[in-house]
């Protein structure tokens, strides 16, 4: 199960208080996963589509207590590429009407027809609790999310942080950003495959907006995910650091074997004086050291940069010599 659909199941379990919290939780699922039909008989339907069974018990409840009405929900059979099961879930037609006016998704206009309402509707987010609820009703009905929960274990990673809320009218993308703004939650829009996306990219704001919804469950884990990513982002990078330390140490010790080499094939070791002798000696010996190895090694009181130094005047001593060699030859 995937991290958005089990908040989303967390959400569902919170139970809504209020009339007007029930209105805007209902006016949300239906304006982000309803669809509206016309029977030939001119009668509108009004059907949720969903991967959420559990979201049948929260419609049904609404449309009971406040309609005194059954909807029903039937299974789809598996048509998307994640094989998930889809739920159609089918209101009353007798109450539709009365539902849409009520919920704000329809309006009359100036000639007294009805008519879609494409954002969100003033009266349905009147107050705090009310906005809070419809930001629910949209979460469970199209919210969406890139992140993984531990998955480590399969050597996968996920970059980044996303959640997302799919909507089918630029107004209520527009009108939903606003809505978030209550909230202090900032969220930008963007267009993909001609619909508007809300989207959360921020760490932090995707967790405030969990908390909004009441997904504390999904809080804590998307926390123990970015403290668990940020112990293996530190991991690597110190490794990144070693390796590249390591390679230095190879880089400069490959020069230096080189530079021994054409002294001893050319003028011999016993040239270069004691202390020169000792540390080629010791680098012939230990191909792989460091230079902090190498001073452990060494007989001589030297530093660091004491050894460096006289690494530098074997280096310029085989330098002379190639130099030497060449002007001989184009003589």
């Amino acid at each position: 199960m995937s991290f958005a659909t089990d908040a989303k199941l967390e959400v569902l379990k919170n139970k809504i208080e209020s009339d007007c919290c029930a209105i805007a939780f209902l006016s949300a699922v239906i304006k982000c996963s309803g669809e509206l039909g016309i029977s030939s008989g001119k009668k509108i339907s009004v059907a949720v589509y969903t991967e959420i069974e559990e979201l049948y018990s929260t419609i049904k409840q609404v449309i009971e207590q406040y309609y005194g009405k059954e909807c029903e929900m039937s299974i789809m059979e598996e048509t998307n590429i994640s094989k998930t099961s889809r739920y159609k879930i089918s209101l009353p037609y007798e109450i539709t009407t009365q539902l849409l006016k009520d919920l704000g998704i329809m309006k009359l206009d100036s000639e007294g027809l009805l008519e879609l309402e494409n954002g969100i509707a003033d009266f349905v987010i009147m107050d705090d609790c009310c906005k809070r609820s419809y930001i629910m009703g949209a979460f469970v009905g199209c919210a969406t999310s890139n992140i993984i929960i531990k998955n480590y274990d399969n050597g996968k990673s996920n970059s980044g942080y996303h959640l997302e809320f799919v909507f089918s009218f630029d107004k209520i993308a527009e009108d939903f950003v606003k809505l978030l703004e209550n909230f202090g939650i900032n969220a930008k829009i963007t267009i993909r495959k001609n619909l508007p996306i809300v989207y959360i990219k921020e760490y932090q704001l995707i967790c405030d907006t969990l908390a909004l919804v009441g997904a504390n469950k999904a809080v804590l884990n998307l926390q123990n995910e970015a403290a668990i990513r940020e112990v293996r982002n530190n991991v690597n990078r110190q490794n990144n650091c070693l390796n590249a330390n390591l390679n230095k140490t190879i880089g400069a010790s490959v020069k230096q074997l080189n530079a021994i080499k054409i002294i001893q094939d050319n003028v011999g070791l016993e040239s270069l004086s004691e202390g020169l002798m000792e540390l080629a000696l010791l680098r012939l010996a230990n191909p792989e050291a460091s230079l902090e190895e190498l001073r452990s090694l060494s007989d001589q009181k030297l530093t660091k940069s004491g050894i460096n130094h006289r690494f530098a005047k074997m280096l310029e001593m085989a330098d002379k010599i190639e130099r030497d060699k060449l002007r001989i030859t184009t003589l």
